[in-house]
């Protein structure tokens, strides 16, 4: 005999609740008391309640294809005193064009705030958060390597970007740096680039977890001898070790995250890419100019505020037991700072 399926009607009968408050409830909208939130999943799990995908699906499609009201709020999380060295970074800031861009269309607006603002405290930061609507936490890339917050995630939901939190662990959104630097060295190999240099400072490839050093140096390995190029990864990247560097080890092409390497090249004489091909791990935009990876940056930030309003919408707040990593993959973009030396030019 078929068993009663289970409804957020039976859920509410069970509580003495409207269907409309259950399927509020069960989205995490902050327009239910937390407590309500709480009693109707407590429910909905001792029932057994699932719900139906495809009206889930329908509900999503509706939802994406009509303009929605503003109904709460989500937070841009900075951990400096200005809320500002995310800026600096052409990419982060592209983060939050496509985060902003993507709650709007869910019906959400995004608010920056700084933790460390003059006369802030976390208490009373978490306080303002509430009262504001917000009950879910975007935190900004952070302004170095292997930092830590300390803030109650007790009654949010929260996803970084990159690996530069390092306490809490929640879950993040980022490029897939092993990856893109694979794509990068196979594009290089392609057009018929040997010495292959990677010049990058450690304090950039710490924020990447090292996955940048880390691919690069699985792909040497397979190079000849003779192929190989010392890696350079002083604490910062400076004009003089850099030239230096590339004076003694002379590579074909330089692999590199800092665009003003492109200009001490110039200034010292060297045309790219007749004499050397420039490449950067992270495009600062996709006019062209330079050759690399586009981290595809909008979409990151769109993505990271898919992942915040579903955590939402099934009730998910503080510090994950299993921190989830979403990678997305980077393209490749021709520029002009490479040439395909492959290319044969065909006789008159």
């Amino acid at each position: 005999m078929p068993q009663h399926k289970i409804t957020q009607k039976s859920i509410a009968q069970k509580l003495g609740l409207t269907q409309a408050a259950v399927s509020l409830a069960l989205r995490g909208d902050a327009s239910i008391p937390e407590a309500t939130r709480k009693k109707v999943s407590k429910m909905a799990k001792k029932l057994g309640y699932v719900p139906d995908p495809y009206l889930t699906g329908l509900s999503a499609y509706r939802h994406r294809n009509k303009p929605t009201p503003v109904k709460a709020a989500l937070a841009w999380l900075s951990n400096d005193a200005a809320g500002e060295s995310w800026k600096r970074s052409p990419a982060f800031v592209q983060y939050h064009t496509g985060a902003l861009r993507r709650a709007q269309e869910l019906g959400y607006h995004l608010e920056d705030h700084a933790l460390q603002a003059q006369g802030v405290n976390m208490k009373n930061i978490e306080r303002v958060l509430l009262a504001r609507g917000v009950n879910g936490i975007l935190l900004a890339p952070q302004p170095a390597p292997n930092m830590s917050i300390d803030f109650t995630f007790t009654k949010f939901s929260a996803v970084t970007f990159g690996y530069t939190l390092c306490s809490p662990q929640l879950h993040v959104v980022t490029l897939h740096q092993f990856r893109a630097m694979e794509k990068l060295l196979r594009k290089l190999t392609g057009f018929g680039y040997q010495r292959i240099g990677l010049a990058l400072s450690s304090e950039s490839d710490g924020r990447a977890d090292y996955h940048w050093s880390a691919a690069f140096w699985r792909k040497q390995q397979h190079f000849p001898a003779k192929q190989q190029v010392p890696l350079h990864l002083p604490q910062q990247m400076e004009k003089e070790g850099f030239l230096k560097w590339y004076a003694q080890h002379r590579p074909e092409v330089v692999v590199t995250i800092h665009p003003e390497v492109y200009d001490w090249l110039h200034q010292d004489g060297i045309a790219i890419p007749e004499d050397l091909g420039f490449t950067l791990l992270t495009v600062p935009d996709d006019q062209r100019q330079f050759s690399g990876i586009w981290e595809n940056p909008a979409l990151i930030g769109a993505k990271a505020v898919d992942i915040l309003v579903e955590m939402i919408h099934r009730g998910e707040t503080g510090i994950p037991e299993v921190p989830i990593y979403h990678l997305i993959d980077g393209n490749w973009l021709d520029g002009e700072t490479v040439k395909n030396k492959t290319r044969r030019v065909k006789p008159c």
